[in-house]
């Protein structure tokens, strides 16, 4: 369920709104938004890794 929320936070939402939702818990919510970014396309994949480097959150 979790997941499902993370894939259509991911879809819904600008890579940047993504990346802030991830402060939350970093070490938990990175890895479970880029695996969601990465099922939607590359090109949302990419721009959801650069989002979360400029938020602070190295990937």
């Amino acid at each position: 369920e979790a997941r499902a929320l993370l894939d259509a936070c991911v879809r819904a939402r600008t890579p940047q709104d993504a990346a802030r939702g991830a402060a939350a818990d970093p070490e938990a919510l990175v890895p479970l938004l880029l695996e969601a970014a990465r099922g939607v396309s590359a090109r949302c994949h990419r721009d959801l890794v650069h989002a979360l480097r400029v938020a602070g959150f190295t990937p």
